[in-house]
């Protein structure tokens, strides 16, 4: 007697690693592109001076006090972007996460269909079976497309609260 095939499962895990290994070069990216926009405002690491700007112990007091508001408002600024950067970044590799699981299990019912499809004896059975399959496809997706579209909503509701305050 011949056994049907054992449902094939669905490993994630490899997606996942490429995730984290792209999150880690957008990190590294992103802290270069931070210190190379610092250092083109006239900034280094260490402080002012960068560039050719005159020396930090050369100024006076009220152009040090003022290089150090622009240098918070400038921070502010980027740490700001990056905030909201990384809120929607994250946002995203969650949603591709739930794609991939979501596509996962849609494979799962596609690769049981035959077998059940083989145990079917009458036509009314295939019938019922053909609705019940299109009916929770059709319904799976309309779940996925509102759980996908939430989070964004959420997001976009929350930078206009922000706005507003």
């Amino acid at each position: 007697m011949q056994q049907s095939p054992q449902p094939s499962t669905f490993d994630i895990s490899p997606m996942l690693k490429a995730y984290v290994d792209s999150i880690d070069i957008w990190k590294k990216n992103y802290e270069n592109l931070a210190k190379s926009a610092r250092e083109i405002q006239g900034f280094t690491v260490e402080g002012f001076g960068g560039n050719g700007a005159a020396s930090a112990s050369a100024l006076s007091a009220a152009a040090k006090t003022e290089i150090d508001a622009e240098k918070a408002a400038y921070d502010n600024a980027v740490a700001q972007w990056q905030k909201s950067g990384d809120d929607l970044f994250k946002r995203l590799v969650q949603n591709q996460v739930e794609l991939c699981r979501f596509f996962g299990s849609r494979w799962e019912q596609y690769l049981s269909l035959p077998d059940q499809v083989a145990q079917c004896r009458t036509v009314a059975e295939f019938g019922n079976l053909q609705q019940s399959f299109l009916t929770r496809f059709a319904s799976d997706y309309m779940q996925e497309g509102e759980k996908l579209a939430q989070p964004f909503a959420e997001y976009m509701a929350s930078l206009g609260n922000n706005n507003r305050a």
